[in-house]
């Protein structure tokens, strides 16, 4: 497997230009770590803007949109988050492989629930919490994905 693009919530958790999610960081970078053993790259644009140190309003869309035409697997967290969503419309329509971290309490829309309809797409499902037991999942699928 070549790229990962990670894509997660960014605007909601960001207040006066600092990621305010202790816990949302740390489940991040230990997903990161998981994906560089089994990709050449990795892409998440909030490791690329330093967790919005440097942010790049201008040219965000059009950087992330290139990073997606080449990509292998996209790993979602959605959450209720615009910017995952226009990025899962780009993995689907480029028929990418997507995993999707989706949280039991939380309605999704069924364009998001049914994009397994377009594209290989695998949903795991937590309970309120990403936790190291999602993050060995995730682990386990990717390493499936990249035998293939």
């Amino acid at each position: 497997m070549n790229k990962i693009f990670i894509a997660c919530p960014i605007s909601k958790y960001i207040e006066e230009n600092r990621f305010i999610s202790d816990n949302l960081r740390a489940f991040i970078e230990e997903l990161y770590q998981i994906c560089q053993k089994y990709a050449s790259e990795v892409f998440i644009t909030l490791r690329r803007e330093e967790y919005d140190k440097k942010i790049m309003t201008d040219i965000h869309t059009m950087l992330d949109f290139e990073e997606m035409k080449t990509t292998d697997l996209v790993v979602a967290i959605p959450e209720d988050s615009k910017e995952v969503a226009v990025e899962l419309g780009w993995a689907s329509y480029m028929k990418k492989h997507i995993l999707l971290l989706l949280d039991c309490n939380d309605r999704y829309t069924p364009l998001i629930t049914g994009l397994k309809d377009i594209t290989d797409t695998e949903i795991i499902w937590y309970n309120g919490k990403l936790s190291k037991d999602i993050l060995s999942c995730v682990d386990s699928k990717i390493q499936d994905k990249s035998k293939e």
